[in-house]
């Protein structure tokens, strides 16, 4: 006896419209896929870093620390001010002082005053300085400026 095997033709797997929407979804969700994998890799994992660009002069018997660069939205009741002496220990009162605090009221306790570039400014703003008396605080002094998460500017005096 002989075997007869029967091809049907008329069975298809899948009907081409679901063949179709399912190779777009495929194709939707790999470049879904692959887009988020490339857009962590070009901006890093986290924030990018915050600076202040800060040029020094000498003023009379005063250090000028004027602010070349700063990001938007700095904040100066969260900007800092700390300075050290030569040997790296922090110069009282001078530890983590915010910069609203650094007032012509508060010249005689601090010897730092911040000069706004407008007085309504509450953010850091290029124009603005940082007065710092010689006396109190000479030559080879260090200055750090920070906000809660960084420093954004050092240098020595």
């Amino acid at each position: 006896m002989k075997k007869l095997w029967l091809i049907r033709k008329d069975q298809e797997a899948v009907s081409p419209v679901i063949a179709t929407i399912l190779m777009v979804a495929i194709t939707v969700v790999l470049a879904a896929v692959l887009y988020v994998m490339v857009s962590g890799l070009l901006s890093g994992p986290g924030s990018t870093a915050r600076a202040i660009g800060v040029s020094k002069t000498t003023t009379g018997g005063n250090w000028t620390l004027l602010v070349t660069s700063s990001p938007t939205g700095l904040a100066l009741t969260t900007v800092t001010l700390t300075i050290k002496d030569n040997n790296g220990v922090v110069k009282s009162p001078m530890s983590a002082i915010a910069m609203s605090t650094l007032t012509a009221a508060n010249w005689n306790t601090y010897k730092v005053l911040y000069q706004k570039v407008n007085a309504a400014d509450t953010d850091m703003t290029v124009g603005a300085s940082i007065l710092v008396y010689i006396t109190t605080y000479p030559t080879n002094y260090r200055y750090e400026i920070s906000d809660s998460t960084s420093i954004l500017a050092s240098g020595t005096f």
